[in-house]
């Protein structure tokens, strides 16, 4: 399913067995359920989407952990990279709960744009720290769709 949004081209779907959702366009062997498909664009009208129908990629133990803690931030709401080593279980890992944001398979259902550096701003995204990046003009983007949705 290839979905264009404000915020860019999603790709989702199946490829070599596992479930992406990712910017771009991109090839897939398998198209995602409709209830999941439903609620990603769900998700881009402006719909407060608690929880997406997907499962938990493979993945290193920690960065599972730290799969599962994003998904656990609320809609609308963001954390720090150090909260979310916390929430983790390894509150010093910092740098490894960035790197599991980097390797995030599943971005928007897996919600990475909600993790955000301690000083408050953006940067991280993809592994890039330039404000001025797509990357990073994706997270606030994201961020904002969601601070709308709950400001209607």
């Amino acid at each position: 399913m290839i979905l264009e949004t404000k915020t860019g081209t999603i790709t989702l779907g199946y490829k070599n067995g596992f479930l992406f959702c990712e910017f771009g366009k991109h090839a897939v062997d398998k198209k995602p359920t409709k209830k999941l498909a439903k609620q990603l664009s769900d998700y881009f009208a402006g719909k407060k989407i608690l929880s997406f129908d997907a499962p938990m990629p493979a993945g290193p133990p920690f960065t599972q952990k730290c799969w599962e803690a994003c998904r656990a931030i609320p809609f609308g709401e963001t954390i720090t990279y150090k909260e979310l080593a916390k929430r983790a279980g390894s509150p010093k890992a910092m740098r490894a709960a960035g790197q599991a944001m980097r390797n995030n398979p599943l971005t928007i259902i897996t919600p990475c744009h909600r993790v955000i550096a301690s000083s408050g701003s953006l940067h991280g995204y993809a592994g890039v720290t330039n404000p001025n990046s797509v990357q990073l003009r994706r997270k606030k983007n994201l961020i904002a769709l969601e601070q709308r949705t709950i400001a209607l």
